[in-house]
């Protein structure tokens, strides 16, 4: 064979090797581009995956020095491909249902195997050529939906993050503190669904001079959409009956991140704005151009699991500690970074998003560790139980949160509230049509309690929803009277539903 037809070979298993590693990635960015803020982080891990096939290869051909390079290649490259299968749902669930803990430990063995059997078996030079022909078929689609995606691009709508204009000051200006507990049920939820009596917590914050709300509602069941909506100051959709729709994802993760209606109002006003990244959900993440960033805990995020969860890695990682590499997003986090927060210009606003209780079950009612399966959407409703031992830790860790903050700062306005309830009723299972009034009451039962400068408490009504939070703290500061949106509801389905991209309103005498 001559020279130049080595080289070719040589480079269709260099190009299917490649293709063939990061495949997964690749599959991975399609599937959710229109959540991820851009392809950064899963590039790194791209590059950070073919440098690992690189490395295998060059010490396969230093063990292996009579085995021509292309077989080399193409075999580190199947490899990697059967390593990152292991989230196939039939596979795992086969090995799970058969093997129990050992299956990933099992599938780090089928990939071993699978690298020596093509060392051993694939001797046709052939074979680089259907690998390549099949890899970029593989690869194909994926690569058609995000040239479709950036072909299109994002419709552009404005974000109220412009602070030019006429400058305000507040009479009073205390620093404020917005604190998300993800997913925290509403006390008569709790009572009704859980049989967890959430008195004493209640009452705690009511001796801390909180007015807790006992009928407050989130405006929409999935965080992005409640949370942009409330800093937003208004509900973050468009269109009107069957064309009603959330706004583009990107806006809706633009204003989580400080580019909204309130941070514009109160920076407006000589406010520093303070983001608190709780570093598990992404969603939480500090805008790249934002100066005033308190990060909690770091370390595995939730798009890390998520790109890892396609390999053995996490499952491994789980099974086998008592501590947790991932930054679960407990309160204390935000507790142990108070004294840079309060380092702050003053006065601030914080915005404090903390993922717990929200599933992953990862905390005991001690808030020792428990090993959990670190996945976002595990509402099983057998782990009611589990749950209210998570929010029992919860409890403790915010009320010495509140004490701290009180003691330190006693003028402060503290906003603590959920973003929406539970979903123990498989809410996310079912057509965003078919939803039961017992399914919206456990997912749009909020908390909601509110420590307010006296005169402006009697402005929070017990019905109160969350879209109207930031405009009752600025007339509260500002004087202005406070006119309260008419109140709306939407179920905004999930990227896995095939209503995905839909708002779906539901009358508001169906949420209590």
């Amino acid at each position: 064979m001559r020279p130049q037809d080595d080289h070719w070979l040589l480079l269709r298993s260099l190009l299917a090797a490649a293709i063939l590693s990061t495949l997964a990635l690749l599959d991975f960015y399609a599937g959710n581009i229109t959540a991820l803020a851009g392809p950064s982080r899963v590039l790194h891990y791209a590059a950070g995956t073919l440098a690992i096939t690189a490395m295998l290869a060059a010490g396969l051909k230093i063990l292996l020095r009579r085995l021509p390079l292309w077989r080399i290649l193409l075999a580190t490259g199947l490899m990697m491909f059967v390593f990152f299968a292991y989230d196939i749902d039939l596979i795992q669930r086969e090995l799970k249902a058969h093997l129990g803990q050992l299956a990933p430990l099992a599938w780090v063995l089928v990939t071993l195997g699978s690298l020596i059997v093509t060392l051993g078996t694939i001797r046709n030079r052939a074979a680089v050529s259907i690998a390549l022909v099949l890899s970029a078929a593989f690869a194909a689609p994926s690569i058609a939906r995000i040239a479709t995606f950036t072909m299109r691009g994002s419709p552009a709508h404005a974000t109220a993050s412009d602070t030019s204009g006429t400058r305000e000051r507040f009479a009073p200006s205390p620093n404020i503190y917005w604190i998300v507990l993800d997913g925290y049920p509403r006390q008569d939820v709790l009572a009704e669904d859980f049989n967890f009596d959430n008195g004493d917590f209640i009452q705690s914050l009511r001796g801390l001079d909180f007015a807790v709300l006992g009928k407050s509602r989130s405006n929409f069941p999935a965080t992005v959409n409640s949370i942009s909506s409330t800093a937003g100051l208004d509900y973050s959709v468009e269109g009107e009956g069957e064309a009603l729709r959330p706004l583009p994802l990107q806006e809706m993760q633009a204003r989580v991140r400080g580019k909204n209606g309130t941070v514009a109002r109160l920076k407006a006003a000589g406010y520093t704005y303070v983001h608190f990244e709780n570093g598990y959900d992404y969603l939480t993440e500090c805008a790249p151009d934002e100066p005033r960033c308190v990060r909690g805990h770091l370390g595995l995020d939730e798009l890390d699991i998520a790109i890892l969860s396609n390999t053995p890695i996490i499952d491994l990682i789980v099974q086998h500690r008592q501590s947790t590499p991932f930054a679960w997003g407990g309160v204390d986090d935000l507790n142990a970074k108070l004294g840079t927060i309060r380092a702050m210009p003053a006065p601030f606003f914080l915005y404090a998003h903390v993922l717990a209780p929200h599933p992953p079950i990862r905390f005991r009612s001690d808030c020792s560790f428990r090993p959990a399966d670190p996945d976002l959407q595990l509402w099983r409703p057998e782990a009611r139980p589990a749950f209210i031992e998570q929010l029992t830790c919860v409890n403790s860790q915010t009320l010495a949160l509140l004490h701290e903050i009180t003691r330190a700062d006693p003028g402060a306005l503290i906003v603590l509230q959920s973003d929406h309830g539970t979903a123990f009723r498989g809410q996310f299972q079912k057509p965003a049509t078919a939803w039961t009034d017992e399914d919206l009451h456990e997912r749009f039962g909020a908390l909601n309690a509110m420590r307010l400068p006296g005169p402006c408490r009697a402005m929070a009504a017990d019905d109160l929803t969350l879209v109207d939070t930031f405009p009752l703290v600025l007339s509260c500061l500002s004087g202005a009277a406070f006119e309260p949106h008419h109140p709306r509801f939407f179920v905004t389905p999930y990227d896995s539903n095939t209503d995905f991209g839909r708002a779906i309103e539901y009358p508001s005498e169906r949420v209590r």
